[in-house]
């Protein structure tokens, strides 16, 4: 049984707050604000502090919950190796142990693996929505499928990333931070890749191979059709990640869903775009509220 502390802190939620989880492991996340309940779900081998950007200026109008997955920021990664099932079960298991109902969810990179997959093992039920921030239902691409990462990555350069991950986590990490942005952006402000790569730097090796492993093996394209919740596609037009064409499959394929492009955004809008970000959240999540605030009224009076 899950056993959560007391959810707000003395310094407005910055200190972060613990969950322990069902195997033990304690899971950390900040609470703020008060309204909606917004949860904010970082990507592969980011942390909740990815979200700093937007996290207050959400908060003035929900209460803003952004854990840090297993393996990731103050949450270890518990015993044995992490999968992406793991972190579908760990959110559900916090959305229940903190009661949260009507909840809009944001999932930007893995964060939306694992946002898919809570829903495929656990349904929907306590979702109001759910933001998508470029990525893909299927990371690796093949003879039947392109729409994975930019790159053309398949299973054979999936495995050789894996073994550099191993073998050199720092020297993987400075490759890949600066492909978290727009090309110009990273050129031009490279604090803001310098930021990241010291958080990227801090995790474990093996954590984020083991993590990485199970994300490659995800294929969540036949769950979407059924995710019939308000869905809002957030995508970066010069992401290197994933082409606009991913954003137009998912608007195709989820039953509900609209799309936002990010015009001076890669792989991370709310970090590169954040008042424009937040804006596109906070109206998403307003018509979503709406719909299901009408939803629940209409079902109230037919029972």
């Amino acid at each position: 049984m899950a056993e959560a502390q007391p959810h707000r802190s003395d310094e407005g939620g910055r200190r972060a707050q613990h969950l322990t989880l069902r195997d033990g492991t304690v899971m950390a996340y900040r609470d703020l604000g008060q309204g909606p309940a917004l949860v904010l779900v970082h990507g592969w081998a980011a942390s909740s502090e990815f979200f700093d950007t937007i996290a207050d200026r959400l908060a003035d109008e929900h209460r803003v919950l952004v854990p840090d997955l297993r393996g990731h920021g103050e949450t270890p990664a518990g015993a044995g190796a992490a999968s992406i099932a793991d972190l579908a079960d760990d959110m559900n298991e916090f959305l229940t142990a903190l009661g949260l109902d009507r909840v809009v969810m944001l999932g930007w990179s893995m964060g939306a693996t694992v946002l898919w997959s809570m829903i495929e093992r656990h349904g929907s039920d306590r979702l109001a929505g759910m933001v998508i921030e470029d990525m893909s239902p299927r990371i690796l691409n093949d003879e039947s499928w392109a729409l994975g990462m930019s790159s053309g990555m398949d299973v054979e350069a999936s495995v050789r990333a894996t073994a550099a991950m191993r073998a050199d986590w720092p020297a993987y990490a400075a490759a890949f931070a600066p492909r978290m942005f727009a090309r110009d952006r990273a050129a031009r402000e490279p604090q803001i890749v310098a930021d990241a790569l010291t958080l990227l730097t801090a995790r474990n090796a093996d954590a984020m191979a083991d993590l990485w492993a199970s994300m490659a093996q995800q294929d969540l394209r036949a769950s979407l059709p059924g995710m019939a919740i308000p869905a809002l596609i957030a995508f970066g037009e010069r992401s290197d990640a994933y082409g606009p064409e991913t954003s137009r499959y998912l608007v195709e394929t989820l039953p509900a869903a609209t799309a936002h492009g990010f015009a001076h955004s890669g792989h991370a809008p709310h970090l590169e775009q954040p008042e424009e970000f937040v804006d596109a959240v906070k109206s998403f999540a307003r018509q979503a509220l709406a719909q299901a605030t009408s939803k629940q009224t209409i079902e109230g009076s037919i029972s």
